[in-house]
C-alpha cells in the first residue's frame, strides 16, 4: 500500500495494539486502472483490518481481512489473518514489539473467462457473429480454486520520536497453482520499515499541532526490490505530503497525500503518478484509507489513564 503507514496489520504483525485500540483500519487501493476495461479493471486491494492492546497480558490482538482482485475479479487471492503480538517495555521511554500472525489463503481464477490466442478469428476476433466466445484448445485445471495457509512473524522498537522495524512474509513458502503439472512456490517476503514523528513548536504561531514524518519503506521478495521514502507534514487537523517508489531498476511512482486526522478518526487518500516506462499507459494509482481508534491518541507504550504518559509516534497511530 502506498499509504502503508495507515495499514499497519499490513505492514507488520508486531503493530497490532500498538495504538492501544480498539482501532478499526479500512483500506481500498485500484493500481493502475487503465490497464483494463471498467474502474476496477486493474489490480484492486480491499483491506479490513481490527486490533487493540491487552494491558493484563501486555500484548496486542489483531484480525485482517485482505482481497486481492486483478481485472475486475478475473483473478483473486483473499486472506483471512488472526495475529499476537508480545509487548517487551524496556523502560518507561521505550518499548519492543514482538508479533506472529496466521494466515488461510483462498485463490481463485474465472478459467472460462478467460481469452487465448487460438480463440483468435482475423473477421471477428474473440467471439463469433452471435457473440458466443470461439472454442479453445486449452486444457482446464484440474481445479479453479485453492486453499492454504501461511505464516509471518514481525518485530519493531520504538520510541515516542522514532521506530525501526522488520517483517517476514510467506514463512511457509506456500505453492501457487491450479493444476498438479506445474507448481510455484511463494518467496519469503521481507519488509524493513522506519521512521519518526516529530511536533513543530513555534510560540508565535497561531497554528496548533505542527507535526513532520518522514518514513522509508523497503521490501524483498525474489528477484523483486522496491524502496519507498515519505515525508508527511501535519498542520492542526489537516496532513499530506509527498513520497517516492523505485524498484532498483527505475522509478516507478511519485506519490502525493492528503488527510485529515482529528481525534478518533483518520481518513486518507493517496494518488500514485506513474513515472516509469509505463507512464500515460496506467491510469496511475488511487488509494483511501480509514481509521477509526477508540481510545484517540492513546498507545500501547504508556496509555494516558497510567501515570507518566509517554507517545510514541503518532505516525504509528494512524
Amino acid at each position: 500500500m502506498s499509504q502503508y503507514f495507515a495499514a499497519p496489520l499490513q505492514l507488520n504483525p508486531a503493530l497490532a495494539g500498538i495504538s492501544y485500540g480498539p482501532r478499526v483500519t479500512l483500506n481500498y487501493r485500484n493500481e493502475w486502472p487503465g490497464l483494463g476495461s471498467g474502474f476496477n479493471g486493474g489490480y484492486t486491494t480491499y483491506m479490513a483490518g481490527y486490533d487493540m492492546h491487552i494491558d493484563a497480558i501486555h500484548a496486542g490482538v489483531g484480525a485482517l481481512f485482505t482481497g486481492d482482485q486483478i481485472a475486475a475479479g478475473l483473478y483473486g487471492t483473499y486472506k483471512a489473518s488472526l495475529i499476537y503480538s508480545q509487548q517487551i517495555k524496556i523502560n518507561r521511554h521505550m518499548a519492543i514489539k514482538i508479533g506472529i500472525e496466521g494466515t488461510y489463503i483462498h485463490s481463485e481464477i474465472k478459467w472460462n473467462q478467460l481469452l487465448w490466442s487460438d480463440m483468435i478469428n482475423p473477421l471477428t476476433g474473440f467471439y463469433n457473429d452471435v457473440n458466443v466466445p470461439n472454442p479453445t484448445s486449452e486444457p482446464n485445471p484440474q481445479s479453479t480454486s485453492t486453499n492454504t495457509g501461511d505464516m509471518s512473524a514481525g518485530v519493531v522498537f520504538f520510541t515516542e520520536n522514532i521506530y525501526v522495524g522488520f517483517a517476514v512474509n510467506n514463512m511457509l513458502m506456500h505453492r501457487q497453482n491450479f493444476t498438479t503439472d506445474a507448481s510455484v512456490l511463494t518467496p519469503l517476503n521481507f519488509v524493513a520499515h522506519f521512521g519518526g514523528n516529530w511536533n513543530v513548536k513555534h510560540p508565535k504561531s497561531q497554528w496548533y499541532n505542527i507535526w513532520v514524518s518522514p518514513n522509508v519503506l523497503l521490501v524483498n521478495q525474489g528477484n523483486f526490490y522496491q524502496a519507498e521514502a515519505t515525508f508527511l507534514t501535519g498542520v492542526s487537523f489537516m496532513y499530506f505530503g509527498l513520497g517516492y517508489r523505485n524498484v532498483i531498476n527505475n522509478s516507478d511512482a511519485v506519490i502525493g497525500y492528503l488527510g485529515v486526522k482529528k481525534g478518533k478518526f483518520r481518513i486518507g487518500y493517496s494518488y500514485d503518478y506513474t513515472i516509469s516506462q509505463l507512464a500515460n499507459k496506467t491510469g496511475g494509482t488511487h488509494e483511501l484509507s480509514f481509521t477509526f481508534n477508540w481510545t484517540g491518541d492513546d498507545n500501547s507504550l504508556n496509555p494516558k489513564k497510567n501515570k507518566g504518559y509517554v507517545p510514541c509516534p503518532d505516525i504509528l497511530n494512524f
